[in-house]
This record gives structure tokens, C-alpha cells and sequence, in this order.
């Protein structure tokens, strides 16, 4: 049986995302309101509906390796730490660094979530992002990668928190961005403020920013292997006075993974929204990814849903996650 916790504004919502997702075979088992909304906690004996298997399952099937004695790296406990992160994708370096960087709490606890997240916390940073940013957000990334949805789940978020933002679609490469947006947060597409230029940008975001409001800004597709891309997303970031956060997926291969995160580090990026962790099995690659590059956690898209799609970075909830023995209400505690 697959468990799952949704979060929606009205359990009427959290339904629909439930048989939209789990099947109308899908059991409802919980309820509670929540500040925003109301969390729905439901299951399945179903894997379908877009559901990620949860195998292989690693608390049992290490539990009934022997590990070869005289050989002190052969500690049953690091050892389902260190396959977990390999068979997710994580290069072996960073799957033993995050494993051996666990085990001093091992004295404590024989979880080897808790082992992990303990690992994890000695070798990345989470630093979500306010509700109410401080300052304007200016979503970048690969093409595919969801920035769009991005940006209409935390315009959905700030919207439940009551915090004043306003979506923004930089459409400088003419792509109808705006007409997109509107569509995922079911708005005119008047609603959603649109530039077509940089001076257009910066006039728009200056006149928002006299009015109150914060920005949430979707900027076009950039392609960190096209050196011209890269240069022209420089100079954007160096003149605009908002920070740049990086949306990646957490589909793809390691090593295109890292490549893309130092080249977006490398012209001013600081923090990381990771997205698509509800349609990739192997997500340890993305994790080494921000990890090698210096780049924060700031959330995790962990449905594709606007309302309830992002959950705030954390080393436990990363941990639960590439475990794969979350039970839901871990892993979507706090998504807003």
C-alpha cells in the first residue's frame, strides 16, 4: 500500500488531487486543517496515476545482507546509506562523503534516514525562500525544467500566506510566457504582468516596487552550455536588483546536472529550487549536484500541483525522500 499527504485550500481540492493522482480506488484515512488549508492524508494499492515506485525498498532488502567481517567500511548502517544515494544516482565520492559524515550520530539513533539527513546536513545548505521574499525573485533555467510552474506555485503560496506578489513574465524571446502563466494560476492573462524587453522589465519592476509589491519573475529558457546565454544572463544579473534562483530539474544525468549548477553558480546564483521529484526515481544526482556547486536548497517540487507544490528544502525531508521510506506526512509537511 502507497500512503500520500495532500495539501490543498479546501478538502474539496485535496480530493480532486487525490483521484487525480491515486485513482478513485484511493482511500481517504485522514483529515486536518492547517494554516492555509487542510492537509488529506490518503492511499492506494495501486501504482498507477503517475506514481513513482517506491522500490527498490532499502531498509529491507540491505537488512538481509551480511556484511564481510574484519572490514570496518562494512557497517550495515553507512552501507544503506551510502546504496541508497548510488542506486539514486549520486556519484560513489559523495554517497560515502555523506555516509561517513552520518555515522558520529550513530551512537544515537539506528534510523538511517537520521543517519543520512545527518550526512546531508554536514555537506549541503537549505535556505528557503520567505513567503514575503526580501527582495524580487528572478526564476532562471534550463529549458523543461519548470520554471513557469515554478513561479505560479509561489505566487499560490504568497497569495495563501496574504503576502502582496506579483507574477511577472519576462517574455524576451516572444514565447507567449504570460498567456502561460496565466494559465497555470487561472488568471486573465491582463492579471499577469508581461515585458517584452529588458528596459520594459526594469520600468515594470520599478513601478511595482513603488506600489508595494514584490516580484516573481519567469525569465526565459537559458541554456548554461551556450556561452552567449550565459553571458547575456550575466549582465542581466548584474544590472536588475533581484536574486537570481536557479529552477532544476531532478531529471538527467549527474554530470549534465553539475555542469549546469556551476555554470549558473558561477554567474551569481546562490540558491536552488528543485523540481519533477514526483516523476524521477533517481533523484541523488541533482542533490550532488547543488551540493558540488555551492548552491543552497531553497524548496522541493515534490507534486505538480500549484496549490501545495512547493515544501520548504530541509536535510531530513531530502533524506526521507531519496529513502524512499517517507511515510507522505514527512514529506509534504509544511507545503504550501
Amino acid at each position: 500500500m502507497r500512503m500520500k499527504m495532500f495539501a490543498a485550500e479546501t478538502f474539496e481540492a485535496a480530493k480532486a488531487m487525490i483521484f487525480a493522482e491515486m485513482g478513485e480506488d484511493a482511500i481517504i484515512l485522514s483529515e486536518r486543517e492547517v494554516p492555509g488549508g487542510v492537509e488529506v492524508r490518503a492511499a492506494t494499492d495501486k501504482l498507477g496515476g503517475g506514481m513513482v515506485p517506491s522500490e527498490p525498498r532499502f531498509l529491507t532488502r540491505l537488512n538481509r545482507q551480511q556484511p564481510s567481517p574484519g572490514r570496518p567500511q562494512d557497517n550495515p548502517l553507512r552501507n544503506r546509506v551510502r546504496d541508497a544515494l548510488i542506486w539514486h544516482g549520486a556519484p560513489e565520492r559523495f554517497a560515502e562523503r555523506v555516509a561517513d559524515s552520518g555515522m558520529p550520530i550513530s551512537s544515537r539513533t539506528q534510523d538511517p534516514a537520521d543517519i543520512m539527513a545527518s550526512g546531508l546536513d554536514a555537506l549541503i545548505t537549505c535556505d528557503p525562500i520567505p513567503a514575503m521574499p526580501t527582495r524580487d525573485i528572478l526564476l532562471i533555467g534550463p529549458p523543461g525544467h519548470g520554471r513557469t510552474a515554478t513561479a505560479a506555485k509561489m505566487t499560490r503560496r504568497a497569495a495563501v500566506a496574504n503576502a502582496e506578489v506579483l507574477p511577472v513574465a519576462a517574455d524576451l524571446d516572444a514565447t507567449a510566457g504570460g498567456a502561460q502563466l496565466a494559465a497555470y494560476l487561472e488568471l486573465e492573462q491582463r492579471q499577469i504582468r508581461a515585458a517584452r524587453t529588458p528596459e520594459s522589465l526594469f520600468s515594470l519592476l520599478r513601478g511595482a516596487r513603488t506600489d508595494g509589491y514584490r516580484c516573481i519573475i519567469d525569465l526565459p529558457a537559458i541554456v548554461p552550455f551556450d556561452e552567449e546565454d550565459m553571458a547575456s544572463l550575466k549582465d542581466l544579473i548584474n544590472v536588475i536588483d533581484a536574486e537570481p534562483v536557479l529552477v532544476i530539474s531532478a531529471e538527467g544525468h549527474p554530470d549534465d546536472q553539475a555542469e549546469a549548477a556551476r555554470a549558473f553558480a558561477a554567474v551569481g546564483v546562490r540558491r536552488a529550487i528543485v523540481t519533477k521529484l514526483d516523476v524521477t526515481r533517481r533523484r541523488g544526482g541533482v542533490v550532488s549536484a547543488l551540493s558540488a556547486a555551492g548552491l543552497a536548497f531553497a524548496h522541493l517540487a515534490v507534486t505538480p500541483f500549484i496549490g501545495g507544490g512547493l515544501v520548504p528544502a530541509a536535510p531530513g525531508r531530502l533524506s526521507r525522500i531519496l529513502l524512499e521510506e517517507a511515510p507522505a506526512d514527512v514529506a509534504l509537511k509544511g507545503a504550501a
